[in-house]
């Protein structure tokens, strides 16, 4: 074999390796998360972790401007048919801030909640929103340094985990999660512009953990948004973007409360 000859399969070797790097270059590039854009639809983060009985949902707003206020929502599914609780902080349209919570004996087809409450309080850019199960009650509650809770609901539900499912509903799936929305009553949030940080870690018995997440796809509260982007990280992390798309998360360090 000559010189030439050696020199030949030398760079066809070396073509076919440039060639099987920029493939997997390729599958890995196409793997990875790409922000979303969602419309008429809350916005945020859809919990694809295992049953739980407590959920730990972050936020942080960066930015915001809505014409008509907004809401964050962590709501939770249980395992005793429709039942479920969102746990939220609430930006109304004329101005007043504060925490509130529902407690609802029905799902998909809509009822009324059995236990509505607020808490006043001043503007909280960044927070954690907890839902607990034990002993059958839901516990709902907040906090503000990721130390201590401060609890303003317990209610008896007759439940001893959160799912993320509603036999014999639409997709049966993607209950649970934490979303930007409209403030309350089915009102749709009009983002002019936004960046806000979410975040859910769920309790596996003794610590939190952070959760499996994707991007939600409309079916945890009736409350939307009129247009954002949303980029999930698949674990822990997400984010609400608008007018540009965002792809880098905060997930911040797990609270060191317990619930």
């Amino acid at each position: 074999m000559g010189i030439g000859d050696v020199l030949k399969i030398a760079f066809f070797a070396l073509l076919l390796l440039a060639l099987a790097l920029a493939v997997m270059n390729y599958i890995q590039q196409a793997s990875q998360p790409k922000p979303q854009l969602v419309m008429n639809i809350p916005a945020g983060l859809v919990y694809k972790g295992p049953p739980t009985t407590a959920l730990a949902g972050y936020y942080c707003i960066e930015s915001i401007n809505s014409s008509n206020g907004y809401s964050i929502q962590l709501n939770a599914q249980f395992n005793n048919g429709e039942w479920g609780a969102q746990d939220v902080y609430v930006v109304a349209p004329w101005g007043q801030t504060g925490f509130d919570e529902a407690v609802w004996p029905c799902g998909y087809q809509g009822c009324h909640p059995v236990s509505l409450k607020f808490v006043a309080t001043s503007p909280v850019s960044c927070a954690w929103l907890v839902i607990v199960l034990k002993n059958g009650y839901a516990y709902i509650g907040y906090s503000l340094d990721g130390r201590s809770i401060t609890w303003f609901e317990e209610y008896p539900v007759n439940a001893t985990y959160i799912t993320t499912t509603v036999p014999g509903t639409p997709l049966h799936t993607d209950y649970t999660g934490i979303v930007l929305a409209g403030y309350g009553n089915g009102y749709q949030a009009q983002l002019n512009s936004v960046l806000v940080y979410l975040a859910l870690y769920y309790w596996n018995g003794t610590t939190w953990v952070p959760a499996p997440v994707g991007v939600n796809h409309g079916f945890q509260t009736w409350e939307t948004v009129n247009n954002a982007w949303v980029y999930a990280s698949n674990t822990c992390g997400g984010v609400v973007s608008w007018p540009s798309p965002v792809n880098n998360t905060q997930c911040p360090s797990p609270p060191s409360f317990r619930p």
